[in-house]
């Protein structure tokens, strides 16, 4: 082993296993190379309104991508009907969709940044959004299950001037 980094051992019933070091950048995210400069996706920020069928998968995808702050607004729970079209599976019924899809960014990349919003972008206070949405940073992205929603967060992009995305099937 290389002097500079001691030998992990981990240590359980089952005897003794070796950890294996990996580097985000380097390991996770290299195939991404050449197609998105991970360093600059690192940065990015996406605030996504809406973490149902849609959201899930956008959010994920993202986080794949190198996504590394995320703002998710969602004030549903995860019921066992939302299991087939979902990211998430059968261990996160009960849970809040916010909390269930941030640990499955976490998964993906433990380095990323997530807040949650247990409510609907509407009631989402001001002093949040001034915080998260930063011009030239930012992508505000709708995927809650409405017109409605989708002209709320259309404002809130005209408002703060960042580009929004509007996915969604009906």
């Amino acid at each position: 082993t290389d002097a500079a980094e001691p030998e992990l051992v981990c240590v359980g019933p089952g005897g003794r296993y070796a950890v294996e070091r990996y580097d985000l950048h380097r390991d996770v995210f290299s195939r991404n190379t050449g197609i998105l400069e991970t360093d600059l996706m690192a940065a990015k920020r996406v605030a996504v309104l809406g973490c149902g069928s849609v959201g899930s998968l956008v959010v994920l995808e993202l986080a794949r991508a190198g996504v590394g702050n995320f703002l998710l607004v969602d004030a549903d729970i995860f019921e066992y009907h939302n299991i087939c079209r979902h990211q998430c599976g059968v261990e996160d019924v009960g849970r809040y969709k916010v909390d269930a899809v941030r640990d499955r960014i976490l998964a993906i990349n433990p380095c990323a940044h997530v807040e949650t919003a247990r409510t609907t972008a509407e009631q989402v206070a001001k002093d949040v959004f001034d915080r998260w949405i930063v011009p030239g940073e930012t992508l505000l992205v709708g995927c809650a299950d409405g017109r409605a929603a989708d002209a709320y967060g259309n404002s809130i992009a005209v408002l703060y001037q960042v580009p929004y995305l509007s996915i969604g099937f009906w």
